[in-house]
């Protein structure tokens, strides 16, 4: 069986499926044989992780295919699109995917680099220049993701702690909120290794309940409500209204209640 190199940063960028859909993916290789080809950049993984596992747990053959990058950056890039592309992310795995593409996309511009950066343009204008594009291209706003950029710097300064955590906050397992990102972003080391721990050891939610306020947690049960209305809404019109209708009037009201967010 060819050697392949595990990369940590790039296995991470490829949610593990959950028991089930893992043992549907074994026995269909199982009874079929492993179809598709794994990709690799440079003798490194950067697609087919379940397959790959599949095949060392059953000594099973498998086909690869190289792809040519210009720098890692690059290769998170291509990843993220496909997680994106081929995945039914989360609202929240998806507001992390986007935090992660516009990081990449800052790097790969040089504007990490202070030998590399287009110095003829002001830096705010290479960060604006970089939110927009990826706002036309996810079709969402560009305070949207530089808000996504801000989720996705709390959850890596969170993983490098505790990867568990990590997981356990991308995976849905344990629900956080926005103050509390804000809270991970700024925090020191001890306060971030404390939230760790807890998410960990299954604490978490329940010292929130106990910190929380009457005000924050009727505020989270009434945007709960809220939520929920929308989309039994939206599932009757679904069947009225063509979903191209429907997204340009949801993105109409997204984009109002982004302006009232930007002036709170």
């Amino acid at each position: 069986m060819q050697e392949i190199i595990i990369d940590n940063e790039f296995k991470f960028l490829l949610p593990v499926l959950d028991e089930k859909a893992f043992a549907d993916l074994e026995a269909d290789v199982l009874e079929n044989g492993i179809r598709d080809s794994l990709v690799l950049w440079e003798g490194i993984l950067i697609d087919g992780y379940n397959r790959f596992n599949i095949a060392q747990k059953h000594g099973l053959p498998f086909n690869t295919v190289s792809m040519e990058f210009n720098s890692r950056d690059e290769v998170v890039i291509w990843i993220i699109r496909n997680q994106i592309a081929r995945r039914n992310l989360t609202t929240f795995q998806l507001r992390y995917f986007r935090g992660l593409h516009y990081h990449a996309d800052r790097r790969s511009q040089g504007s990490n680099n202070p030998h590399v950066q287009d110095l003829t343009k002001p830096q705010n204008e290479v960060l604006l220049n970089t939110a927009a594009k990826l706002a036309e291209k996810y079709n969402v706003s560009r305070s949207t993701i530089e808000r996504d950029s801000k989720l996705a710097d709390a959850l890596i300064a969170l993983g490098e702690v505790s990867p568990e955590a990590k997981l356990s906050i991308l995976s849905g397992e344990t629900k956080v909120t926005r103050s509390e990102l804000d809270a991970m972003l700024v925090g020191s080391e001890e306060n971030i290794t404390e939230i760790a721990e807890s998410i960990e050891n299954g604490t978490f939610t329940e010292r929130r309940a106990e910190n929380a306020g009457t005000e924050d947690r009727t505020l989270e049960s009434a945007f709960d409500k809220i939520s929920n209305l929308i989309k039994r809404e939206l599932d009757g019109l679904s069947k009225a209204y063509k979903p191209a209708e429907l997204k340009a009037a949801l993105r109409s009201h997204i984009t109002a209640l982004e302006g009232i967010y930007m002036q709170i």
